[in-house]
């Protein structure tokens, strides 16, 4: 018997390399914004967290100017920094031998919905989930935790079982978000994480093929 009947995946960091775009719509936001733009190693901080909790909480940015960088931000990752991505091997194929194998899948991105969608359309992932969990473009919905709430109700709907869910991400707020559902979460050591974040996983996998493995497909 497989551990999991359900598979929740985190999309940047754990499905796509999205690492370039992230980083050229971050350069421009501050370039915009007449801000001194930190380093890609200093950036590399930023993949994955919200964007409010980026601008607001990690740069300290006032309420108006983390208003202003997030359309910034925004406006070139629509147009440019979406696209200058490519998914990490091997993994898209998991995802479609964990629904051939029966197993529901969902995205839980804490993207915002159009960003995501531009993703998911351009590299041809929409058909991947049964359900299509990201924040919300206005911000209402925008943590990690937010997201797996929205998922996880619609999932209660059908009675599902949160000890058989797993989250498949890559960094601290998956592993936190996960946490407030009592949904077990893995991390991939592919993605953006460290290993402190690793530790506090219920898991980490260094390859797809162990992912394979620990999901028994």
């Amino acid at each position: 018997m497989r551990p999991y009947d359900i598979v929740l995946w985190d999309l940047d960091g754990t499905i796509m390399d999205s690492a370039q775009g992230i980083f050229l719509s971050f350069e421009h936001a501050f370039v915009e914004m007449g801000r001194v733009t930190p380093d890609r190693a200093e950036l590399q901080r930023y993949l994955g967290p919200p964007l409010l909790a980026t601008f607001g909480e990690h740069l300290g940015f006032s309420p108006e100017d983390t208003t202003r960088a997030i359309e910034r931000y925004r406006e070139h990752y629509h147009a440019i920094g979406a696209f200058a991505a490519e998914p990490f091997a091997g993994v898209i194929d998991l995802i479609h031998d964990v629904r051939a194998a029966g197993m529901t899948t969902a995205l839980a991105t804490s993207k915002a919905f159009t960003a995501a969608k531009l993703v998911t359309e351009h590299f041809q992932l929409d058909g991947l989930f049964d359900i299509y969990g990201t924040a919300t473009d206005d911000d209402v919905r925008k943590t990690k935790a937010d997201v797996l709430g929205a998922i996880v109700d619609e999932l209660g709907e059908h009675g599902a079982q949160r000890d058989r869910i797993v989250l498949i991400g890559d960094r601290i707020h998956d592993v936190e978000g996960a946490e407030e559902f009592d949904i077990d979460c893995v991390l991939v050591e592919w993605g953006y994480g460290t290993p402190e974040e690793f530790a506090a996983a219920t898991a980490s996998v260094a390859t797809v093929a162990d992912l394979r493995s620990f999901l028994g497909i």
